[in-house]
């Protein structure tokens, strides 16, 4: 199965449409609740509308039947967005891209960098999806027990931050490169690094949200 793109709703500034439009390309494209402004604004057509559709406005008339729509009640336990995830992973993609546009509700955001850390640890029973939430301004994503590498990063800004007990970090093309360095959930020795080479290489030993804040925009 292709990967996915959920937009969230939030505020899409105009002069970022076409970055977002690039970003879903080739892509299951959902609508979660009021994140179906973005469609409205780019012309774009979701496959999916999912939500409990409190902040969507006026629903659209000109749905086509490639639309599914899932519409869940007001009170539930889920969020629109962990619902939205939840479909996607029942469809079997490999990637999930959460694009949450402007800071919003703070337990709201809380919340999605939450989905993060249960997606890196339960990756094996989720078939190995990845899932990420990225703006214009920044990435992020959960790494447990894992290593990745950053291609095309150079000048921006990189923070690593424990969420389990503590983490043993090792990062190499970066301005401070560091080898089993152990830091201690609360600590902020992991923040405001910097990416000086192409391609630069983390690696993680327990659980950490990982920050990328892009120097330039794309």
């Amino acid at each position: 199965m292709r990967n996915a793109i959920l937009f969230l709703h939030g505020t899409y500034a105009a002069a970022d449409l076409n970055y977002y439009k690039k970003l879903a390309r080739g892509k299951y494209l959902v609508a979660v609740d009021g994140g179906y402004s973005f469609f409205r604004k780019s012309g774009l057509t979701p496959d999916l509308l999912i939500g409990d559709f409190d902040s969507i406005g006026r629903m659209p008339r000109t749905l086509t039947a490639r639309t599914a729509v899932v519409q869940h009640p007001a009170y539930k336990d889920k969020t629109d967005a962990e619902l939205a995830v939840d479909h996607c992973l029942s469809l079997g993609v490999q990637e999930i891209i959460i694009v949450q546009p402007s800071f919003g509700e703070p337990d709201q955001f809380v919340g999605n960098l939450m989905l993060l850390i249960r997606a890196a640890q339960l990756r094996r029973r989720m078939q190995g999806c990845s899932v990420h939430v990225v703006n214009r301004r920044y990435q992020v994503c959960a790494l447990a027990d894992g290593a990745g590498m950053i291609s095309r990063g150079r000048g921006d800004i990189f923070s690593v931050v424990p969420i389990s007990d503590q983490i043993i970090l090792t990062l190499s093309g970066t301005e401070y490169d560091v080898t089993n360095l152990v830091i201690q959930r609360g600590e902020s020795r992991g923040l405001r690094n910097r990416i000086i080479a192409n391609p630069a290489h983390i690696r993680i030993r327990g659980t950490a949200l990982v920050i990328r804040q892009f120097a330039h925009k794309t």
